[in-house]
């Protein structure tokens, strides 16, 4: 496969690639989540441009990730998505690694993200040993069962 560059997905890039972009929200429709559109992508987070990143292969945007502060000690994984064409190729976990050092260098501890039931990357993330709460979590505006995250960033670190 060819080299995957990881990079900053600041809000000067997203707005200049944002159809590329949100081209790879089809991704989400396999499991019936709204795919993000350009105001989503553009919502002013806590330290989201500082925080989210792009991964990028021959000039091409094939996956991207957004996070943001949750809490004092804590970061929020608001979304990862990687083109289906690109899975399975270690991409997730680079944009994952880029986004968990940086959260370190700002001093939180812990990662929070909720994960719909129905969605495949439950896999992915139970693979990195994220442990999640055994109550459902209903809190999405949709109302549909998600699982609810809240892990030690060094526990999840160590296996990316």
């Amino acid at each position: 496969m060819q080299e995957v560059q990881i990079l900053l997905l600041s809000k000067e890039y997203a707005q200049k690639n944002s159809e590329k972009i949100l081209e790879l929200e089809n991704n989400w429709k396999e499991i019936g989540d709204e795919p993000w559109n350009i105001s989503n992508l553009m919502y002013e987070l806590s330290y989201k441009w500082e925080l989210s990143y792009a991964a990028i292969i021959e000039g091409k945007i094939v996956g991207y990730q957004v996070g943001s502060f949750k809490e004092e000690d804590a970061v929020f994984l608001n979304k990862i998505v990687v083109d289906k064409s690109f899975r399975n190729a270690g991409i997730g976990k680079k944009l994952l690694k880029a986004f968990l050092e940086k959260a370190l260098n700002f001093g939180k501890k812990r990662i929070i993200f909720r994960v719909r039931t129905d969605n495949p990357a439950v896999n992915f993330y139970d693979k990195l040993g994220c442990k999640r709460k055994k109550e459902l979590d209903y809190n999405r505006s949709d109302g549909v069962a998600s699982y609810y995250y809240d892990n030690k960033i060094e526990t999840i670190s160590m296996n990316l």
